[in-house]
């Protein structure tokens, strides 16, 4: 997997090359969010893929001076086709950041919105951001089909927006279009502070009246990933053409901080259902900048040596029912997945601390740097897989030379090998019991592996006396 990411921000690299980025090797301070929405020009065209990106200033570095301090990145991205590996697109960006001395910024953030043109298809996007400061890139990556237009009515994909606000037809500018003046975005987070959502999308080939007039109505629904619904607000359209540019703001405010998903439903006046369409995006409780800050940087998408890394840690104690839904999910989505997993385990959600998470990492940190071998990761050890799910034994008995009578075990397999027991008295809660795990060094050479254990499924079951 290593080899993959190094691959990745070679390729990034090699598109940014005539801006001289330093084709360094991927580093996991520069984060940034994304977001992507599919518009449609006109039928038979391609389909134009826009991106919009968001970078943390406070993950770059800056230059400063007695004005200051000024940030210098790319922003880029690749498509290309997943089964040959062809470059199909690409888009790329010089931005620069300023942020005025003694200026409050709260959680600074610099978005960017770039496009490429491509047929309808399946793409392998990748989404990279290069610190021409500090000289590090990092690259997020992600699968996806663009769809072809519909032979009916169709949409294209919602634009979740920071805001939105109409211009002069003559004024161009990164964020216009459609004279409107639409920032992006691409954290998908929304205070509930002030519980504004704007959005933008647009649809198309709506079935016009005979008199070249139609009237829809419009429907937003904003529910919890798990269905329950929040918001209901309807709106009437009149459509004078059939591609039609959409806007709006929907109003947040008495929604909780969660997950949510918002789905638009296009219906004619007879309630025919036309089209739906649907966004998924998170609400926030209002908090102080560095909270945001911290927030923000929670549900950061993951790089792919992160992605590979939390499901690591997550298949350690998750089903596999629960693995596959992580698996399922978007690059964007699995933080979030992750946090849940947490809080569903939280003995406590009432206390800041989650107790079984801390105790989940104060052990596997342990095992990863006390059990790891030139060979094997600490966690895929046999003593490290027994320390991560009971803890520190409480009793070790080790002997270099083999003594049986030590563990009084009615058992004779170590009587020369060397091996180290391991009890524990307090495991199971209200229902104690004795647990055992003897560990044998069979080849000599400091490497202990499980030979038998009370317990069935650890080696070969044993009775203490």
């Amino acid at each position: 997997m290593l080899g993959k990411v190094l691959e990745n921000v070679r390729r990034y690299v090699a598109v940014c090359a005539a801006l001289l980025v330093p084709a360094v090797p991927a580093q996991a301070d520069e984060g940034f969010y994304f977001d992507y929405a599919f518009f449609y020009p006109r039928a038979g065209e391609k389909v134009v893929v826009e991106f919009y990106v968001a970078v943390p200033l406070e993950r770059l570095e800056g230059v400063e001076t007695a004005e200051g301090t000024t940030y210098n990145f790319n922003v880029g991205v690749q498509v290309t086709r997943p089964s040959s590996g062809a470059v199909v697109a690409n888009a790329l960006k010089a931005k620069t950041a300023r942020i005025s001395a003694g200026e409050d910024v709260k959680a600074p953030l610099s978005v960017s919105q770039l496009d490429v043109a491509v047929p309808p298809g399946d793409y392998h996007f990748e989404i990279g951001v290069g610190d021409l400061g500090g000289g590090g890139s990092r690259v997020s990556t992600l699968d996806v089909t663009v769809p072809a237009p519909a032979d009916g009515p169709f949409a294209s994909g919602i634009e979740l927006a920071s805001s939105i606000a109409p211009v002069d037809a003559d004024v161009v500018g990164e964020f216009v279009k459609n004279g409107l003046n639409v920032i992006p975005n691409p954290t998908k987070l929304v205070n509930d502070g002030d519980g504004a959502l704007p959005i933008y999308y647009e649809l198309y080939r709506l079935p016009m009246g005979e008199d070249g007039k139609a009237n829809f109505v419009v429907s937003y629904d904003v529910s919890q990933l798990n269905g329950r619904r929040f918001l209901k607000v309807e709106r009437a359209l009149e459509a004078t053409a059939p591609d039609v540019v959409c806007a709006e703001t929907l109003d947040l405010k008495g929604v909780p901080p969660g997950s949510y998903e918002l789905s638009l439903r296009l219906e004619s006046r007879g309630g025919d259902e036309l089209l739906r369409a649907r966004k998924k995006f998170m609400v926030f409780h209002h908090v102080t900048g560095k909270e945001l800050a911290d927030l923000k940087g929670k549900f950061m998408p993951y790089s792919l040596e992160e992605e590979k890394q939390k499901r690591r840690e997550l298949s350690l104690v998750a089903s596999d029912a629960e693995l596959a839904a992580f698996d399922a999910l978007s690059t964007e989505e699995k933080p979030i997945f992750v946090d849940n997993f947490w809080a569903r385990r939280d003995p406590d959600p009432d206390t800041p601390v989650n107790e079984i998470k801390n105790a989940f990492y104060t052990r596997y940190y342990y095992v990863q740097e006390r059990y790891t071998t030139p060979f094997r990761e600490g966690v895929d050890t046999d003593m490290g897989r027994i320390y991560l799910k009971y803890g520190e034994p409480d009793e070790v008995l080790r002997s270099p030379m083999g003594m049986r009578s030590e563990v009084s075990i009615n058992t004779s397999t170590w009587q020369s090998k060397p091996f180290e027991a391991w009890e524990y008295f307090t495991t199971g809660g209200v229902d104690t019991q004795y647990v055992l795990f003897v560990f044998i060094d069979d080849e000599g050479d400091g490497s202990f592996d499980l030979d038998a254990s009370t317990v069935p499924g650890y080696g070969r079951l044993i009775r203490s006396n």
